[in-house]
């Protein structure tokens, strides 16, 4: 199939790539707010802007060797011996990640850091100056605010606390089921929700495992992004048991994919899949095993990163030259707008590109059409 050429091309989440990307972040993140709060202009700290932007260039570049350098992405068997087959009584955590929540950090303050360094330089512009601060303070709230509730983890799902807990209990609801494709379902339409799914197939139908934050801000796929690695395997979906614990009623409940080889993913499923696993024959007891979380696949993305590094690196250049002010004030107004302009283009162009493109181990739009029309014909039901 399509997808398993596309499979070869997926790289692993390395350490090196992991720590100069998150330094990279951060430097970045430094750079914004030491262009809105700078430092006293004196020898030692006068052009701390440009030290942290020329820090933040370094960064990427060790990320993008190391991304590009990066070996292939494997799920090997994991040897668990007799009664490997069994429900784990010990569930790993979501993994999660903050990290891409430094961009959007970055494009809160972005609005006052372009008028302060207009302010700076503001000439004839001086007498409407509290006009426009008082605009970006407002635009910057309000990013602000999409910042702090991707900080505090986006939209919540019941489930995988729950589930966690009823494991360590003894027992949980679960069904047997087979790994089947990654697939990618994005309309095309550039929004982050319900892009991807893993499909997987109990006894009598294919279930759609989601990813658990489908709404957040960070990276929606990373649950699943090792999904392309496992098909073919066997194993257990499991669920938390019903009632009390599931809260409020929502459309998706957490699950958790135990393959018999020792992988965990994490995900959610409709809820009504939910509410048909909690039934006597579906429970099962759970027991000490060895499992882990699936292998972390590298995020990075030739045809969505190269972009995205452009916009940035043009960003902080002119923000960092219009703040320097090494020109007359017009030219510091045209280069602060500059920047403005590609920071809004990046970081929108950057989510549409992850929207619209189905990566490495993703099935192609068509295929995904056909497998997503006969998951819609079963229905996530069993």
């Amino acid at each position: 199939m399509a997808h398993k050429d596309d499979a070869v091309r997926l790289r692993r989440a390395t350490g090196w790539c992991r720590v100069t990307g998150t330094a990279a972040l951060v430097t970045g993140a430094v750079t914004a707010l030491n262009l809105l709060f700078p430092a006293p202009e004196n020898r030692l700290l006068g052009d701390s802007s440009v030290i942290y932007a020329v820090l933040t260039a370094l960064l990427t570049a060790l990320w993008w060797a190391g991304a590009l350098l990066a070996p292939p992405l494997t799920a090997p068997a994991l040897s668990d011996g007799p009664g490997s087959a069994s429900v784990p009584e010990r569930l790993p955590r979501r993994r999660m990640t903050r990290a891409t929540l430094l961009p959007s950090l970055f494009m809160s303050v972005l609005p006052l850091v372009v008028v302060r360094t207009i302010g700076a330089h503001a000439g004839p512009l001086e007498p409407v100056m509290p006009l426009f601060l008082a605009v970006a303070a407002l635009i910057s709230l309000f990013l602000l605010r999409g910042w702090l509730s991707g900080l505090i983890g986006g939209s919540a799902h019941s489930g995988p606390a729950e589930l966690r807990r009823d494991a360590a209990a003894g027992a949980v609801d679960a069904r047997r089921v087979r790994v089947g494709s990654a697939v990618w379902t994005g309309e095309g339409d550039g929004r982050w929700s319900a892009s991807r799914r893993l499909m997987v197939s109990a006894e009598d139908r294919q279930i759609a495992l989601r990813t658990a934050d489908e709404e957040s801000a960070q990276f929606p796929w990373l649950d699943l992004e090792s999904a392309a690695v496992l098909e073919g395997r066997e194993g257990w979906l499991c669920w938390a048991a019903a009632g009390g614990s599931w809260g409020d009623p929502v459309e998706q409940m957490g699950a958790a994919l135990v393959t018999d080889d020792g992988y965990v993913v994490w995900g959610s499923t409709d809820r009504h899949v939910a509410e048909a696993a909690y039934a006597p024959e579906h429970s099962h007891p759970t027991a000490p095993r060895r499992v882990r979380r699936a292998p972390r696949a590298s995020l990075y993305r030739p045809d969505v990163h190269r972009y995205a590094l452009a916009m940035a690196a043009v960003t902080l250049l002119a923000l960092v030259v219009a703040e320097r002010g090494v020109g007359p004030d017009a030219l510091s107004w045209c280069l602060a707008l500059v920047a403005a302009g590609t920071g809004v283009r990046g970081v929108y162009g950057f989510t549409r590109r992850l929207a619209d493109r189905p990566g490495p181990g993703w099935e192609p739009p068509a295929a995904s059409r056909g497998r997503e029309g006969h998951g819609r014909r079963d229905g996530d039901r069993v």
